[in-house]
Order: C-alpha cells, then structure tokens, then sequence
C-alpha cells in the first residue's frame, strides 16, 4: 500500500483495501458466523479484523489514534454491530497484541498478503487464512 498525500486519502485508501480484505475473508467462513457467542471464536475475528486494519493503516503511514478510529469504524461496519460493543471488544486488542495473540497477526500479515496478491487466487488463498484461524478453534 503506498501512502497517499492526505490523510484523508490514506483514511480512504485503508478503509477501502480492509474492506475488500475482511469480506472476502469471511465470505470463505462458515455460515452463521455472526451469530455465534462462541467467545473464542468472536476475539479471534475480531482479533483478526484488528490486526488486518491495524496493519493496512500502518503501512500506509497513519498515526496510533487515526489508525484506532479506522479500526473501530470498519470492524463495527463490517460485523454490524454498535460502537459501543466494538469499542469495548476493541480496548482489549492492544494488549492481546503485546501477548502475540495469534489471530491479530495472522491478520496483519494476510491483508498485506491479499495487498501484494499478482493473482485472485493467491487472494482467495491469504484471504482463507481467517477460515483456518476457526478450523483450529473447532478442534480445540
């Protein structure tokens, strides 16, 4: 992802690419995944979403804050949910970060995957990434 010359340009840029990333990443997963109350399941989309959005506005060049308000604004746009309730999920984020929780960086590292992709199915394959993330919490 290049920096763009705006803020707003990279608010733009970041929130279109992560979009485009977590749909495409939860389109491969099972149906019925937002309606789940599996915990672990929910902080390990969540944790993934993070690390994805974290990552895109990283590498675009954005700041801590502006980074933290894209965050909140996509997950809650793309799971539906109110900001309250993604604020709330999200305040833990950074320190499950510090711990390496394993979901925010496969995350991280997949939408750079998905950004770097020279091929739609090497897209679907780093998008896939979230759908193998679940797998394992099902056989845990």
């Amino acid at each position: 992802m290049t920096k763009h010359k705006t803020l707003e340009e990279n608010i733009e840029a970041v929130t279109k690419l992560s979009l485009q990333f977590l749909a495409e990443a939860i389109g491969q997963c099972p149906a019925g995944l937002e309606q789940t109350r599996n915990r672990d399941v929910v902080f390990a989309v969540l944790g993934f979403q993070y690390g994805a959005v974290q990552s895109a506005a990283y590498v675009a060049g954005m700041d801590g804050e502006a980074a933290s308000c894209i965050v909140e604004d996509i997950v809650s746009r793309i799971n539906g949910m109110d900001k309250e309730t993604v604020s709330k999920i999200l305040s833990l984020m950074p320190m499950l970060a510090e711990k390496e929780y394993p979901p925010i960086n496969i995350g991280g590292k997949a939408i750079v995957g998905f950004y770097n992709a020279s091929s739609d199915e090497e897209k679907l394959t780093t998008a896939g990434s979230l759908r193998e993330i679940l797998k394992q919490i099902d056989q845990a």
